[in-house]
């Protein structure tokens, strides 16, 4: 049974409730994961605020970059592994897994390399003033991940929030979520704080809605 993984702990939902995981080739369960609801996505969320205020927030972009490289090497080191979840999982041709994990692997080294690179602007403006941008990171950002590319869209929406300081919360569909489970779990092996990655499993109308109606999100993916 796959639990839920918020502030770097594998939980089980408060509900008791579960969801069969069904090969899509064949139509067998093969295992379960939580039928989480919105007292879960509050949990994820403060535990999100928690490492943004802390720990992963008090980081430089340097620091960053290098967790996110060392997360990169993670997915890289097990990247056959995963490939084999989100092959089974999403029903797709093995070829096309180990792809979608290489393609994540890239995406960490892209954004490890762009953390420190986030510069604002100086602005040419009248005589005796200065006129300049600063970027800061949303906070808390919630994210809503497809059944077809979970890996991939992870990592194109997880990895530029985290790369600009962000902590986050991950609803994976239903149909497609024991790939991403097992990066977030990867990410605290690799020295994540704790909360600054998220994963809440359920229905759409349950946990995707809790999630996008929170008041302590501050930037929606989907």
């Amino acid at each position: 049974m796959q639990l839920n993984f918020i502030a770097n702990q594998s939980v089980p939902s408060p509900t008791g409730r579960t969801l069969p995981v069904i090969d899509p080739s064949d139509g067998q369960v093969f295992d379960e994961i939580q039928r989480s609801d919105a007292r879960d996505i509050d949990a994820a969320v403060q535990a999100a605020r928690a490492a943004y205020e802390g720990a992963w927030g008090n980081l430089s972009a340097a620091e960053r970059g290098r967790l996110l490289m060392a997360l990169a090497e993670k997915v890289a080191a097990h990247a056959d592994e995963l490939a084999l979840l989100e092959q089974r999982d999403c029903g797709k041709p093995t070829k096309q897994a180990r792809a979608d994990a290489t393609a994540l692997v890239r995406y960490f080294e892209f954004y490890a390399g762009a953390c420190d690179k986030l510069h604002g602007e100086t602005i040419p403006y009248q005589n005796g003033y200065s006129i300049w941008t600063w970027r800061e990171p949303h906070g808390v950002t919630g994210h809503v991940i497809p059944w077809n590319y979970p890996m991939q869209i992870f990592g194109r929406s997880v990895g530029g929030v985290l790369a600009a300081g962000n902590a986050c919360v991950v609803k994976p569909a239903e149909d497609a979520c024991l790939s991403l489970i097992r990066v977030a779990q990867l990410a605290a092996e690799a020295g994540f704080p704790p909360g600054a990655i998220n994963i809440v499993t359920g229905y759409g109308h349950e946990v995707g809605d809790a999630l996008a109606r929170h008041p302590g999100i501050q930037h929606i993916s989907f």
